[in-house]
């Protein structure tokens, strides 16, 4: 079983009620709440389907991936990239490796990004 020695946000909120009952929203939401109660993840080495997988789940817990994603949900800056996001977790069909990566992806391809081009922009002025 792997784990991660990392920092995790707080907790997750209940459901919002304007994620309707049955809507791609609340089901995603629902995958990220499910993901935050696992105590680790279960795949051994062996098991990956995709390479680096390994690196990127003893980065981040089950409960860092629920976190990154599930916030992400709650607080994306437009109503698109929301419905993006919940078609991009459901298409994971629950696949933890999936999951990882695509959280990995927001971490480290898309916030860290953000932040690295503000601190840009702070320093240079």
């Amino acid at each position: 079983m792997l784990s991660a020695n990392t920092a995790n946000p707080g907790p997750l909120p209940p459901c919002p009620g304007g994620f309707p009952k049955g809507s791609d929203l609340r089901k995603a939401f629902q995958v990220c709440e499910g993901l935050e109660l696992r105590p680790g993840w279960s795949l051994l080495p062996t098991e990956f389907a995709y390479a680096g997988s390994e690196d990127i789940m003893r980065k981040l817990t089950p409960v860092c991936v629920a976190r990154v994603l599930g916030f992400a949900l709650l607080y994306s800056p437009s109503d698109a990239g929301r419905d993006n996001l919940a078609a991009d977790i459901l298409r994971c069909n629950d696949g933890l490796e999936l999951l990882a990566r695509l959280a990995h992806f927001y971490v480290f391809g898309f916030i860290k990004l953000c932040t690295l081009s503000v601190a840009f922009c702070l320093f240079s002025c």
